[in-house]
């Protein structure tokens, strides 16, 4: 009878054993998963793995030692483009410099661009001397493996692209530096003041907007866009010239008295010297938090607000991920010690930030 019970008993245990070794084997084993260089039904062309994404950069594969993808011959750089240069070209150069490079180099290449004039580390001076002698695998090399405190942007651009970045670069130098004799026989070029006049823009149109940093114009209230086309369309607090001005005393005295007369200056009646708490939660105005992330942050993080990862961060659900205090802080302050370091912005009223962070929060 004991006999007997410990059969029963041992087969049991055998039972559960096993029952527990086929669950393990299952949880893995058999789910469907694709198995490199073998076929598959689930895809119409039969192959379990996909074909790159049209534009996709190569990083490590299909890099050789070929000057399309070094620049050098010789182990020096070369002064020589891998391919003929059209208009097709250049018009890609283009884009992808005004993508990539004018946020530092600005758009005419003098390395003025909008986050150096907003503190970050000076950027180089295509027009300077150094560089228009340097010969153009110099700028290939550069982009592709960075320089100082400018990353390299391999991951981020084609080869073929970059050497488009290379001639629009040296378009640019020669367009800042042409001479009468560069100018093909029999053909006719116009002077940029004729064609402003063409346009019907003031004469100033391309003149440099100086805007000091003791205006009483924020300089995060300053349109992207230049000021009107003609003198009659012009605002009166705005002169035609570009450059923005303060108010004429006369006005700020007139606003002032117009204040006096309705009883109030600048306060609401009994409310206290001490400014209140700002709200847990932002109820800005999105369309001009809007306009300040235009004038201010999408140089850097685009437009998009989907950033360049990793030198500039998506700010995609950045409220959410890291809280609207952070987010206050950062922007105001700037981030100094961040790689790139990101500059501060003095300028952002409170009401502005609640704006900004307003815009950020919407899909």
């Amino acid at each position: 009878m004991r006999v007997g019970l410990q059969r029963l008993q041992l087969t049991g245990a055998c039972a559960l054993m096993l029952v527990w070794a086929s669950g393990c084997r299952q949880d893995m084993q058999n789910q469907p998963k694709m198995i490199p260089q073998r076929h598959t039904d689930f895809f119409s062309d039969g192959r379990s793995a996909r074909q790159q994404v049209l534009g996709t950069v190569g990083r490590s594969q299909l890099v050789s030692a070929r000057y399309l993808t070094t620049g050098l011959i010789g182990g020096a750089e070369g002064n020589t483009l891998p391919f003929p240069v059209t208009r097709t070209v250049l018009a890609r150069g283009q884009e992808q410099y005004n993508v990539y490079c004018s946020p530092c180099h600005s758009r005419v290449g003098n390395g003025k661009g909008a986050i150096v004039q907003r503190g970050y580390y000076s950027a180089g001076n295509f027009q300077s001397a150094r560089l228009r002698q340097a010969p153009l695998g110099h700028f290939f090399w550069v982009m592709t493996h960075g320089y100082g405190a400018m990353p390299n942007y391999s991951a981020e651009i084609r080869a073929e692209d970059r050497w488009a970045i290379v001639a629009y670069i040296r378009a640019l130098q020669l367009s800042q530096n042409a001479e009468n004799a560069d100018i093909p026989t029999g053909v006719h070029v116009d002077h940029m003041r004729d064609l402003l006049v063409r346009a019907s823009l003031p004469a100033n149109f391309l003149d440099t907007w100086d805007v000091s940093m003791d205006s009483d114009v924020p300089v995060s209230r300053i349109p992207a866009a230049p000021g009107p086309s003609s003198p009659e369309a012009a605002p009166p607090d705005v002169p035609v010239s570009g450059t923005l001005a303060k108010p004429s005393t006369a006005a700020s005295s007139e606003k002032k008295e117009i204040a006096t007369a309705a009883g109030t200056t600048g306060k609401e009646s009994g409310q206290d010297e001490k400014k209140p708490a700002p709200p847990p939660a932002s109820t800005g105005d999105v369309a001009h938090g809007k306009v300040l992330y235009n004038n201010n942050c999408s140089v850097c993080h685009q437009p998009t607000r989907a950033g360049i990862p990793p030198v500039f961060p998506s700010l995609l659900g950045i409220v959410e991920k890291d809280g609207e205090a952070k987010v206050r802080k950062s922007a105001k302050d700037g981030i100094p010690d961040a790689k790139p370091p990101m500059p501060p912005h003095p300028d952002f009223t409170e009401s502005d930030l609640d704006d900004l962070i307003a815009f950020l929060k919407t899909k």
